[in-house]
């Protein structure tokens, strides 16, 4: 489960290589990842939600001249997609838990961005 996320959080583009600088900084960032999954998983199953690209490494943007902020460098951005997503319950349920940990939560259709402190 945290494996297959933090694959999923550190992608960064097509070529292999970044990815997996990316993805080696990324590692140093579990404790955030490990956090948000615990949450997540007392009202959704993890197994049930695909995440999106968010993490880009302070060392790979500098390297390929991509926008980022801190929030992104530091494991602190997680955007999430499911077809849950679109059931009003599931999402007041995901707010209520989740707003505990994050400062802020943002629902885009089928997508949610959950923003760290």
């Amino acid at each position: 489960m945290i494996i297959d996320a933090i694959k999923q959080i550190t992608v960064i583009g097509v070529n292999e290589d970044d990815n997996s600088q990316n993805y080696m900084e990324g590692l140093n960032y579990m404790d955030n990842l490990y956090t948000f999954l615990n949450r997540l998983k007392l009202v959704v199953p993890v197994d049930k939600v695909t995440f999106l690209p968010s993490f880009k490494g302070r060392y790979i943007v500098e390297k390929l001249g991509i926008a980022s902020d801190d929030k992104e460098n530091e494991m602190k951005v997680f955007i999430i997609q499911s077809a849950l997503f679109l059931e009003d319950k599931t999402v007041l349920r995901i707010r209520k838990q989740l707003s505990e940990i994050c400062e802020r939560i943002e629902k885009s259709r089928d997508t949610i961005t959950f923003y760290l402190p």
